[in-house]
Formats: C-alpha cells, structure tokens, sequence
C-alpha cells in the first residue's frame, strides 16, 4: 500500500479523485488506508461520497456536496507521503486557555472573510488541528463561541472610553474623547460586531448582560450630570439615553458602510455637545452658575 514518491495534488483535484471511485479504491492509488484518506479530507473540508453511495448512484442520480473553501487560505496544495509515516497527523498540543485563544481567533477570521454561516464548528476546528468533538469541549456550541468573541470587541470599546474619561479634565471633553473612540473602533471592526450580532441566539444571549451594562453606564453618565449641574436625576437620564441612543445609532451606520467615520463623529458630537450645553444651562441653579 505505500509508494516511494510523494503526490502533490490540489483539494479540487482531490475532490475529484475521491468523487470518481469509491473511496478505497483511491485511497490504494495514494498508499493510504481509507480511514487515513478520509481523515485528510476531513481536515481539509473535502466532501466525499458517504456509505452506500456507489449503490445508490448505480440506480439513480445522487448529487454530491460542493467544495467548500478552504480551512486555511494557504492550504492550496496536498502533499501525500509515498511512505508510511509513524503517525500522519500532525498534532498541536496547546494548553487550554491557549487553545480557547486560538478557536477564537480562528473564528473571528472565518467570520470577518465570510460571516456566520462559513465558520462552521467543523471548519474552526479543522484550521485548529482538531476534531469537531474536542472543539466542542472549549464551547457548547457555535454561538457561544461567537458570544464570547463579541464580549471580547464590547470590552475593548470599554476599556478604550475608560482611558479617554481618565485622561478628560471636564465633561464635555470627555463626551468628545469617549464619543470619538466609541466611532472610530465601530470604524474599524464595527463591522465584525455587526456580523456577530446578526445572528438571533447570539443576541439573546448577550441581551441580558448587555441591558446591565447599558444600565450602569447611563446612569453613572446621569448622577455625573446630577452631582456636577444639579439636574434632576429623571431629567438626566432621559437625555443620556436620547443622546446614547443617537451614537449608537451613528455607529450602526458607520458599521454598515452608509457614512464616513469622521461625518459621523461630527454630527454626534455637534448634537450631543450642544445638547449637553443646553440642558445644563436650562436647568442649573442659579447658585451654581458660572
């Protein structure tokens, strides 16, 4: 079953040789059990015929899967050994913080080149070196994995605004600052979150922390309002979250490729500072007026 050359093909014409005789049968040409073959197609998301199909394809027509693209983009080429190695597969011990890393990171780069729907468990845990089953071990299921992604994109705005508002020395710099970051990251990867929050299961189950977190940060913005300009608390918050609502809105559309990053944080900043202005000149005591 060995040969002494290697064969070099590409996944296509793999794909094609595993399609035109059963799976065996190519495996023999290739000096490879048909469990190895099998394996390789696997790993390289190559679809090949299922139990029973050359049975069922000797009475009628069965249509085979299409080949989907590759795990790795730089996977253009197969190698074949001619001779039995030890072991051919190649193993990538990580330990299990870094390979949550890893999954992640796969994820986030299937998504951003092709949305949800190409970054299957099955093809993250190929560009892994792993089975579908150990991927499944780090999250439950596909959407946790995304979840945990777009809490990863939340916290780095997060961060980002919390070393604007410690480095502002007034308020209205720090509505600048914070709005400008909030913009200029949806500018940048706005795009992935949006991605990830398309999917339903992923919004639902971000929908409860997210609410909490939304909560918080208006009302810490309101009690700022309420201890710098003495502006009743109900007051406060309603226009924190009429001008929050407007940024986010802003970045929705940024997001989604409908208006420059800098028209965007000229518009928000321009109806949000003056809308700053105009409350706290409204409605200041007179005791604290400038």
């Amino acid at each position: 079953m060995s040969r002494k050359a290697p064969i070099t093909l590409t996944r296509k014409e793999l794909y094609r040789r595993v399609w035109s005789k059963p799976i065996s049968a190519v495996a023999d040409e290739f000096g490879l059990s048909g469990n190895a073959l099998t394996k390789i197609c696997n790993r390289l998301l190559v679809p090949y015929p299922p139990r029973g199909y050359w049975t069922k394809a000797a009475r009628k027509g069965v249509p085979k899967p299409p080949l989907p693209n590759a795990p790795d983009i730089k996977a253009t080429h197969i190698i074949i050994p001619g001779e039995r190695a030890a072991s051919r597969r190649v193993r990538t011990r990580l330990n299990p913080e870094a390979r949550r890393e890893q999954l992640i990171g796969i994820a986030e780069q299937l998504v951003m080149e092709g949305g949800v729907h190409a970054a299957t468990m099955k093809r993250i845990a190929a560009s892994a070196g792993i089975s579908e089953t150990l991927a499944y071990n780090y999250f439950g299921s596909r959407e946790q994995l995304f979840v945990e992604l777009a809490r990863r994109e939340f916290k780095r705005i997060r961060d980002a605004r919390q070393v604007d508002e410690q480095r502002s020395h007034d308020h209205y710099q720090r509505i600048t600052r914070m709005t400008r970051t909030y913009l200029r990251h949806i500018g940048r990867r706005g795009a992935l979150l949006q991605t990830l929050l398309s999917n339903p299961e992923v919004r639902a189950l971000l929908r409860a922390e997210r609410r909490k977190e939304q909560d918080n940060s208006l009302h810490a913005h309101a009690d700022e309002l309420v201890s710098l300009y003495g502006i009743p608390k109900p007051l406060a918050l309603g226009t924190t979250v009429v001008l929050t609502t407007m940024c986010l809105r802003a970045g929705k559309i940024v997001a989604d490729g409908r208006i420059p990053v800098e028209s965007a944080e000229r518009l928000c900043l321009s109806m949000m500072l003056q809308g700053s202005r105009d409350l706290v000149s409204r409605e200041r005591p007179p005791s604290r007026a400038l």
